[in-house]
């Protein structure tokens, strides 16, 4: 099916969807530039990189607003906990290379 037989209002749909989904990844550019300074104190401090209280919270916190907004909570579950590993991963890479 061409562009051309979609109709106009899917049309619009998806540059609405399209503008979302750059919104999405801006704001995860965003929280991954304050994450990065998070680490880098993390590793002046020598702390430690994951934080499983601080985490668990998080994810009960989004949890409770995602059930407001009628998202699923296991959709925010993986995608939430996948975005603070690769944080947490990259703690540990700010925490190696301090030695």
């Amino acid at each position: 099916m061409g562009s051309t037989s979609v109709p106009a209002e899917l049309l619009l749909l998806r540059d609405g969807i399209d503008e979302i989904d750059a919104e999405i990844l801006k704001g995860l550019a965003r929280r991954f530039e304050l994450t990065q300074r998070v680490g880098e104190l993390k590793a002046s401090m020598d702390l430690e990189p994951f934080d499983g209280a601080r985490e668990a919270e998080k994810l009960a916190r989004l949890r409770l607003l995602a059930a407001e907004l009628g998202v699923s909570g296991e959709l925010t579950d993986e995608l939430f906990s996948r975005v603070m590993r690769e944080a947490v991963d990259n703690h540990r890479k700010l925490r190696a290379k301090r030695g």
